[in-house]
């Protein structure tokens, strides 16, 4: 078996160096639309709609996708409701 040459092995630090780790409580709109058994389009935007009601919090988080990284977004209901409200 051939060895990686040096450029690609400094190339698959880097690379796993910038992979964040996703906290728990976290999900992707397509983990939430598997739940709710709907589609992934529909996830997406009832993931938006929570948002924009405080309901819910949304991050971008840098995950291996493929053979690069890719910034995903991830959801989180807010624990305390009240809080996670935006006065209207």
């Amino acid at each position: 078996m051939s060895k990686k040459p040096e450029w690609a092995e400094a190339l698959d630090r880097l690379m796993s160096q910038r992979i964040e780790a996703v906290p728990e409580g976290f999900k992707t709109a397509r983990e939430i639309g598997v739940q709710m058994g709907v589609c992934y389009e529909m996830a997406k935007i009832r993931c938006k709609d929570l948002v924009e009601a405080g309901l819910a919090e949304r991050k971008n988080f840098r995950v291996k996708w493929g053979r690069g990284i890719r910034g995903l977004p991830h959801y989180r209901l807010v624990k305390n409701q009240a809080r996670g409200r935006r006065p209207g």
